[in-house]
């Protein structure tokens, strides 16, 4: 997902579109654009001048001391990335013309969505495959190498396509002490629970039942006064309860229920709050939804011996 080309050099050095191709399984790339056709068609001609007004929003007489070759290299590196974005577009849009190709490019104004976060979640989008993975345009891309990371995580969705899978989670912590005393007391069986025994032949068996899956903690603002605190620089390797969008696997199922006329309430706040919460709202949905909370996976592996 993407409105302007800002971060294309970023995208084309992580070289995800090309990668993705020996991906095992994948049938489709969608390419959400927040932004008028026009302003990608002009990027991928070179006519683009966002960078030059981003560069010079910030300019005044401060700056005016600044030495040639300062101004110099600033310049270089400008043209070098509207370079690079121009040649990144004008791939999107060749890969998009290609019938051949999985790459389509999804225009949100066309469709009569406006500049959202949420569009890449939209039903609209009409994905063919029921497992969605999804990166955000900053990535971090190298963290989800295929072999290693993303298979793994598509087996472990596989048993728990019902929640959120996700390899970048953020933690949710009660203020009042009995919801803490739950949350502990219900991730304690989840612990219990999540061994299981291999068979002989190296197969998992069957994952357990939703008995024993991890339990769901009713928060009452209201009659117990209880506060949610976000933990925005903290990613647990367990207990996560917010998982950011990049390299997380959602079951297209509930596309309709993230943009269900009811929930336009919440989809507002999301979009006018300062820090733009797009990820709370659909970990926190599917939460409720799935009565369980999201599963992680390990974004790499250990060299170390145990």
């Amino acid at each position: 997902l993407s409105h302007n080309g800002d971060r294309f050099p970023k995208m084309a050095a992580a070289s995800l579109f090309s990668k993705t191709r020996s991906w095992k399984g994948l049938t489709e790339l969608i390419f959400v654009w927040n932004a008028p056709r026009s302003d990608l068609e002009r990027i991928a001609s070179g006519d683009d001048n966002n960078y030059d007004d981003n560069n010079n929003k910030n300019d005044n007489n401060d700056y005016s001391n600044t030495n040639n070759t300062d101004s110099n290299s600033t310049n270089s590196n400008s043209a070098n990335s509207n370079s690079t974005s121009q040649i990144f577009a004008q791939q999107l849009l060749r890969r998009h013309d290609d019938p051949s190709d999985p790459l389509r490019i999804f225009y949100s104004l066309e469709h009569g969505l406006s500049d959202d976060l949420l569009n890449r979640y939209h039903p609209l989008l009409s994905p063919r495959n029921e497992a969605l993975l999804y990166f955000d345009d900053d990535g971090p891309f190298s963290s989800f190498p295929f072999r290693s990371v993303i298979h793994p995580a598509l087996e472990l969705w596989k048993r728990h396509s019902d929640v959120q899978i996700g390899g970048r989670p953020r933690h949710l912590s009660f203020s009042s002490s009995s919801s803490s005393r739950r949350l502990e007391t219900a991730l304690h069986r989840q612990r219990e629970s999540v061994t299981l025994p291999m068979a002989m032949d190296g197969r998992i068996p069957n994952p357990p039942s939703s008995s024993s899956s991890r339990e769901f903690i009713p928060f009452c603002r209201d009659t117990h006064r209880e506060r949610a605190v976000y933990h925005p620089r903290v990613f647990p390797d367990f207990d996560a309860r917010i998982l950011l969008p990049t390299g997380s696997i959602l079951h297209s199922n509930y596309l309709c229920f993230i943009w269900h006329e009811a929930l336009e309430e919440l989809r507002e706040y999301a979009r006018r709050h300062v820090t733009r919460p797009d990820d709370v709202y659909v970990s926190v949905l599917v939460a409720q939804l799935a009565g369980k909370g999201a599963r992680t996976f390990a974004r790499k592996r250990t060299k170390k011996k145990r």
